[in-house]
């Protein structure tokens, strides 16, 4: 009986701490009830049990929010840890069985999703039907321990040293106009065209003040600035723009290859191409990744290495 109960109040306990993640994230009771599925009475026992164990308060509650106390922060850094632990564990011992199960959060950019992984999810089921994938493609830089992502794919140098890159693919940019935009305003030969054309800006977290066209000539980086009309923050967005004439863009070659093979995208100025960019998986440490992340990103490679062939 007494094993019964110890066993019965560890699960408790677990469930508590998974409960207590989602609280602080969404710093509401409410909106963690409602991602769990569950009663808000459920996450606020769980919380409680756990207060009383550690004998602390680990939230400060008003009518508006819920923000955490000292020692709440630093429960949730070390529970984190242990959560992960316990699903790297968890994953190691499913793909020794053959089994590989469980939930993989990941965000990538919208026309990598969409070019990349989602057409070859099929395959990726057909290997794992047991696990199940959630896919963001956020328009600003996601907080990876914060929002609890297992992995991430950017493009660009990492500038987070607390964090760990594992290299795609180096990709190469390309120039384009759609054939509407040369009947509008032409097709620019020349850098010094170019204060006669539109540029779409793509900003991410839309904070860029100007709009600058990026070339290299002789290793060196070089930025010109040009005329703008509009700015987005999503790849999707940035190529509809591009289709629709709205302005020159810059493109990754691999991306845009069919657009530009079926004439919808016409490429210019080949000589000022923008600098190589490099893509990375990007995840929060070496020591916490699960079997599954690792599974994942191994296929995600295998699906650009086909995707760049196909391409020579």
């Amino acid at each position: 009986m007494y094993c019964l109960l110890l066993e019965n109040n560890l699960v408790d306990k677990f469930l508590a701490m998974q409960r207590f993640v989602v609280v602080a994230q969404t710093r509401s009771f409410t909106q963690a009830a409602d991602i769990l599925g569950l009663p808000k009475s459920s996450i606020s026992s769980a919380i409680r049990l756990l207060e009383k164990s550690l004998n602390t308060r680990l939230f400060h509650r008003s009518t508006r929010n819920v923000t955490l106390t000292e020692d709440g922060s630093q429960y949730l850094h070390k529970v984190k840890d242990i959560l992960a632990e316990v699903d790297a564990l968890e994953s190691h011992f499913q793909a020794q069985s053959g089994e590989l199960g469980g939930t993989l959060k990941v965000d990538m950019p919208s026309r990598f999703a969409s070019t990349v992984v989602l057409p070859n999810l099929p395959d990726w089921f057909s290997r794992y039907p047991s696990t199940q994938i959630k896919i963001s493609c956020a328009d600003y830089r996601v907080n990876l321990v914060k929002e609890g992502f297992d992995c991430v794919i950017r493009g660009g140098n990492l500038i987070d040293s607390d964090l760990v890159a594992r290299p795609i693919a180096t990709y190469r940019f390309v120039n384009c106009i759609s054939p509407s935009y040369r009947e509008t305003y032409g097709e620019p030969r020349s850098l010094d065209e170019l204060s006669r054309h539109y540029l779409i800006d793509y900003s991410p977290d839309m904070t860029s003040t100007r709009s600058e066209f990026e070339y290299v000539i002789d290793g060196q980086v070089n930025y010109l600035t040009m005329p703008n009309r509009i700015t987005v923050a999503g790849t999707d967005a940035y190529l509809s723009a591009c289709l629709a004439g709205l302005g020159i863009a810059q493109f990754p070659e691999v991306g845009v290859r069919e657009f530009l093979e079926n004439g919808e995208l016409l490429q210019v100025l080949d000589r000022y191409g923008a600098q190589d960019m490099p893509l990375s998986f990007v995840y929060p440490s070496r020591r916490l990744l699960s079997v599954r992340t690792q599974k994942f990103m191994d296929w995600v490679q295998e699906c650009v290495d086909n995707l760049l062939k196909s391409k020579r």
